[in-house]
């Protein structure tokens, strides 16, 4: 399984900070680069916009986490949707992203979807899962306290509506 993540969707997703939107999105990078390297799992982070010269790129990186930035004047989600298109096996793709439209898109082309909330939980299953395989547990980027509170988050979120 593939991941295509909407990184931005992902990066405001919880409660504001104070920090910089680089640096939101550096963090937020490097937690998945880790949780991807350590799940064994596959995908691209796809922000909207241009390569920031000062930031790495995801070909700078050695686990399976690609980042990437949609062309001037295309949207993340227009460029997940390219993807999709061009895709040999969209069967094999995950759509993470809370925007309903690109979900049904999504779907349309066979692919899988999952909101922000259901990703961080599949991360967590993954990681009691990998608990019981293995006996050394390696520290998580994401804390469990981190998605849990950001799982609250999101049904506060639910119980509103």
């Amino acid at each position: 399984m593939h991941y295509l993540i909407d990184g931005y969707n992902l990066l405001f997703f919880g409660e504001e900070s104070k920090s910089s939107l680089c640096s939101r999105r550096q963090t937020i990078v490097q937690s998945l680069q880790k949780e991807f390297a350590l799940l064994h799992m596959k995908g691209t982070v796809v922000f909207d916009g241009s390569h920031q010269p000062d930031e790495q790129s995801g070909l700078s990186y050695k686990s399976p986490l690609v980042i990437a930035y949609s062309h001037q004047g295309q949207t993340a989600d227009q460029y997940i949707l390219e993807k999709l298109e061009v895709a040999k096996t969209p069967s094999e793709l995950t759509i993470v992203t809370n925007d309903k439209g690109l979900s049904m898109h999504a779907r349309n082309y066979g692919a899988k979807s999952m909101t922000i909330p259901e990703f961080l939980a599949q991360i967590k299953k993954k990681h009691h899962q990998k608990k019981g395989v293995v006996a050394e547990k390696k520290p998580s980027a994401i804390s469990e306290r981190e998605l849990n509170r950001l799982l609250k988050i999101f049904e506060e979120r639910l119980d509103e509506e």
